[in-house]
Order: C-alpha cells, then structure tokens, then sequence
C-alpha cells in the first residue's frame, strides 16, 4: 500500500517521548508502521468489513493515518493533538488512541494500554454508549497488522 500526505521520518526516541508524555505502550507492529510511513492517506481507496455493535455488518472507506508530529506542534492531524482532544472530550477511554479515521469522520482507534492492547476498534461518531458517554465501539481487529490485512480496494 502507497501512502501520500505522510508526516516527517520518525525516529525510535520521538516514538518514545510520544509513548512517554502519554504513558501508553505503542503495539510493535504500529510502532513498525510510523517509522516506515508515519501516517497518510492511502493512494487508492480502501475499505474494511466490522459487525457494528448493535448493528449488523458494514464496511467503512478508510480516508487517513494520522501522523506523528513533535508533541508541541498543534496541527489537527497530529497524532498527539489529536489523542489529547479525544482524552479532553472524553469521546473515547483513554487506553484507546485515534489513529485514522474514514471517510465519514469516524474514528479508528487502536488499544495502547490495559488488556487490549493492539486491538483495533471502529468509533461511530453518531452514537454514544448512555452510560459512559463514549462513541460506541465495534471491535474491528486484534492487531494492527491484522487490520491492515482486512483492508481491500474500494470498487466504485
């Protein structure tokens, strides 16, 4: 897959003050895939197929990875702002990190913390859990790889 619209080559040590500043743990695999590409768009159309919770099976056009920036640069793609916005507004627990989104604005985010950790979940931005407040989470994936896996071209 050819990405376009990627960030600034990472090094290990942004990684690391990234994962540092926020107290997570970046899934290897995830952490592989910011050094190569660091975020962007991918050049063709891609979806993935999910069971939405509640709901029955769907696809979502992925639109783009978010990039990793320095953590002080305040830019609305940036991974880190991008995390400390969902932290502030409370739209998702804080063990789950946005870390692209689709064609609708939807998130998707990937567990950095706790029991989950690399699994990738679908956020629909149009439907909050009552009694948590959060978007409501459809798992998609149990690794990053595997969610790249999933993706297909998205035939018009």
């Amino acid at each position: 897959m050819e990405f376009r619209n990627t960030g600034p080559k990472l090094s290990e040590e942004t990684i690391s003050a990234f994962e540092a500043h926020f107290q997570v743990t970046l899934p290897e695999d995830y952490r592989d895939f910011l050094l190569e590409h660091n975020g962007g768009r991918p050049e063709k159309n891609f979806c993935f197929d999910f069971v939405e919770t509640g709901y029955q099976e769907t696809e979502s056009i992925l639109a783009e990875f978010f990039s990793m920036y320095d953590l002080e640069y305040d830019y609305s793609e940036n991974l880190a702002t991008v995390f400390t916005n969902i932290r502030k507004d409370a739209f998702a627990p804080p063990y789950l990190m946005p870390i692209a989104y689709d064609d609708f604005g939807n998130l998707i985010l990937l567990a950095v913390a706790g029991d989950d950790l690399g699994k990738v979940c679908f956020a629909n931005h149009e439907l909050t859990d009552p009694a948590t407040g959060y978007y409501v989470m459809s798992p998609v994936a149990d690794t990053f790889t595997e969610f790249i896996g999933k993706l297909y071209r998205y035939e018009e």
